[in-house]
C-alpha cells in the first residue's frame, strides 16, 4: 500500500492507495500547529483504516513548491518515518505535477491536451507549471512537464502562453486564482474540481502510476526517489 501526504498550502491531506485504487482520503485545515499535529494525524489515519506502518510499502510526499513551513515539516516527518520503518520506500512528488494529475480525467473528458497548475506563493504571485497530457498506452507518464516552474503574477499569464505558442490552444487551468486566470486568457478552461489546492490524492495517484508501471524517475523534475524539497524561489526557478 501507498500513503501519500501533501502540506504545500493551507491543508494537510492524506491518501491511502492500494495499487491504483484509493482506499481512504482526508483533508484538514492547517493553522499554526502543523508540526504538532502531523504525526498524530498520520497515526490516527492509519489506525482508522485498521493498518500500521508495517502495511505500507511506499510513502509519497508532495515536495512543493509552496509553503516553506509546510514543506519543511512534511519532509522532516517523512524522513523520520522512513528511518524508523526501513521497509518503506520513498517517493517525492512535484506538488504542481500532483495538482495537474488531479485534473487529468477532467481534461481528457474535455479533450484537452494541456494543463496549467498553479500554487499560491504567498508573495502576491503564483508558482505555475505547464504539462502536456501523454499517451499512456506504452507505460508513459500520464503527464509530462513542459518547461520549468515559473513564478509570475497572474496578469503575466498571457506572456507564458505566447512563450509556449498556446494562444490558440485550449488549456485547462487548475489551482490558485483560477477565476482571474479565466478572465486573462479567452481560450482557458477552468477546472471544476472542488479542491483547487495541491492534495495528497493527486500526489498519490501520480506516485501509484509511477510505481505500478515501474517508470524510471532518475534525472526527472516531477518525482524523486528521495524527499527533495522544491523550495520557493530557488535558483532554478524562472522569475518573471
Amino acid at each position: 500500500m501507498i500513503i501519500s501526504i501533501e502540506t504545500s498550502t493551507s491543508d494537510l491531506s492524506l491518501t491511502l492507495l492500494k495499487k491504483k485504487s484509493v482506499l481512504s482520503h482526508i483533508s484538514i485545515p492547517i493553522k499554526n500547529e502543523l508540526s504538532e499535529i502531523i504525526v498524530p494525524t498520520i497515526k490516527m489515519f492509519l489506525k482508522d483504516n485498521l493498518i500500521s506502518f508495517n502495511d505500507i510499502s511506499f510513502l509519497a510526499v508532495g515536495c512543493g513548491p509552496g509553503s516553506f513551513t509546510g514543506i519543511r515539516a512534511i519532509i522532516s516527518t517523512a524522513l523520520g518515518i522512513t528511518i524508523s520503518n526501513s521497509h518503506i520506500k520513498s517517493i517525492g512528488i512535484n506538488s504542481l505535477a500532483g495538482l495537474a494529475m488531479s485534473a487529468i480525467h477532467e481534461a481528457k473528458i474535455m479533450k484537452l491536451k494541456y494543463i496549467i497548475s498553479s500554487i499560491d506563493s504567498k508573495k502576491d504571485d503564483l508558482f505555475l507549471q505547464l504539462f502536456r497530457i501523454n499517451d499512456t498506452k506504452n507505460k508513459l507518464l500520464p503527464i509530462v512537464e513542459i518547461g520549468n516552474i515559473y513564478t509570475i503574477k497572474i496578469e503575466k499569464l498571457y506572456s507564458l502562453f505566447v512563450t509556449h505558442n498556446l494562444i490558440l490552444t485550449k488549456v485547462l487551468f487548475v489551482g490558485h486564482q483560477s477565476n482571474i486566470a479565466k478572465n486573462t486568457i479567452e481560450n482557458l478552461n477552468v477546472s471544476k474540481n472542488s479542491t483547487q489546492n495541491p492534495d495528497s490524492l493527486g500526489v498519490g495517484k501520480l506516485a501509484s502510476y509511477i510505481i505500478s508501471n515501474k517508470i524510471s524517475i532518475k534525472k526527472t523534475s516531477y518525482a524523486f526517489d528521495k524527499f527533495k524539497p522544491i523550495y520557493a524561489r530557488s535558483a532554478q526557478i524562472n522569475l518573471k
